[in-house]
């Protein structure tokens, strides 16, 4: 069986322009006996010393359902669409399978598709704080973009959409986890963006969200 300090070595072949630093095949080991044992694990680690790599193979190694929560949109955005990819890649004939990973955030940030196709419990014009002045406006427009590229998504999250988009138009077509009418009773459910991404998380090895939502979760009976 191979040791996060092996496997950090053999993922860091694959990131270009990578070198192995002392600090960071400490911490990849740490936090493997952290896994292993259920133990509590603080880190502080300088910058430079590659703290993600750290932390994410011997996550991905691990076997078990780990969660990893930033402070920021650009650090998930960094770990989904460039590290843990080219972790998967790396490790996966070593560990003899494919590590999954997900991206886990708040219903909001999803189109929904019962506000894009205006089905029953959408919001009327009157009902938008004055906004909506028909679909000739600037507003208009956008929302327009907005449910065009809806009816195309793959993921509906907002972070994908090819073009500016400001926060009132976005309210147009999403809903807050409030407003949602439920898996159940939405006549979209089965292809609701929101539910496919809870059930993308349900089955991966590790899941990336925010301290927000990770909060929500703990203090939620959920």
């Amino acid at each position: 069986m191979r040791t996060a300090r092996d496997l950090l070595d053999v993922a860091l072949q694959a990131v270009p322009g990578a070198q192995a630093r002392e600090g960071q095949h400490l911490m990849a080991e740490a936090v493997e006996a952290s896994l292993r044992s259920g133990e509590h694990l603080l880190v502080q680690a300088g910058t430079g010393t590659g703290k993600s790599l750290g932390y994410l193979v011997p996550a991905l190694a691990s076997g078990k359902r780990v969660v990893v929560a930033t402070a920021t949109k650009a650090l998930q955005a960094q770990l989904v669409d460039k590290d843990l990819p080219r972790l998967v890649d790396a490790l996966t004939e070593v560990l003899g399978r494919r590590p999954r990973f997900a991206l886990a955030k708040g219903r909001s940030n999803y189109a929904c598709l019962q506000q894009v196709h205006q089905g029953p419990g959408a919001r009327e014009p009157d009902e938008q704080e004055g906004l909506w002045e028909g679909p000739t406006s600037m507003m208009g427009q956008q929302v327009v973009k907005l449910r065009e590229w809806a009816a195309e998504a793959v993921t509906g999250d907002r972070d994908e959409v090819p073009f500016p988009v400001n926060d009132r138009a976005w309210r147009q077509i999403s809903v807050t986890a409030r407003e949602c009418l439920g898996k159940a009773r939405c006549p979209h459910g089965v292809d609701c963006f929101a539910e496919l991404a809870r059930t993308r998380s349900a089955h991966a090895d590790v899941v990336v969200t925010n301290h927000a939502l990770l909060a929500i979760d703990a203090i939620s009976d959920a």
